[in-house]
Order: C-alpha cells, then structure tokens, then sequence
C-alpha cells in the first residue's frame, strides 16, 4: 500500500451526499408578499447562514494548512 493510498485512506470522502429532492409544482411554498418585518428577518437569516459560511471556510483553511504540512513532511520522509 503506498502513501498516497493511506492518505486517501484517511482523509478521504466518509459519506456519499445525499440527494436533493425534488420538489413538484404543487408542493412548492406560496410566497407572502414582502413586509418589512418579513425582508429583516430574511436578512437576518442570510447574515447568520453567511457567518456560518465564513467559520466553515476559516476551518477548511486551518485543515487545509495541516494536510499542506503533513505533506512537506511525506515529502522530506520520502526523499
């Protein structure tokens, strides 16, 4: 088994992603016409998804950065 096996081994896909659903015309949600109260509160929602974004992007970069220095050292250890 080579190194780049274990490696994708270890770090690789856990799960296959669910499907998406697919939703008929008779199903979807009917829109409320737009209040002030209903666009702040969309807002809100967006601001709060969007900081979820941006805490899963800082994670994923600290991951990223620990797989770029276990592969410097693959890469010393190899050579």
């Amino acid at each position: 088994m080579g190194i780049f096996s274990k490696i994708r081994e270890k770090f690789g896909k856990k799960e296959e992603e669910p499907e998406i659903p697919e939703i008929s015309l008779e199903e979807r949600p009917t829109f409320e016409p737009a209040t002030l109260e209903n666009i702040k509160a969309k807002m809100d929602l967006i601001l709060t998804q969007m900081e979820n974004l941006k805490i899963q992007n800082e994670t994923l970069l600290e991951r990223l950065k620990i797989i770029e220095k276990l592969l410097i050292e693959i890469r010393k250890l190899a050579s």
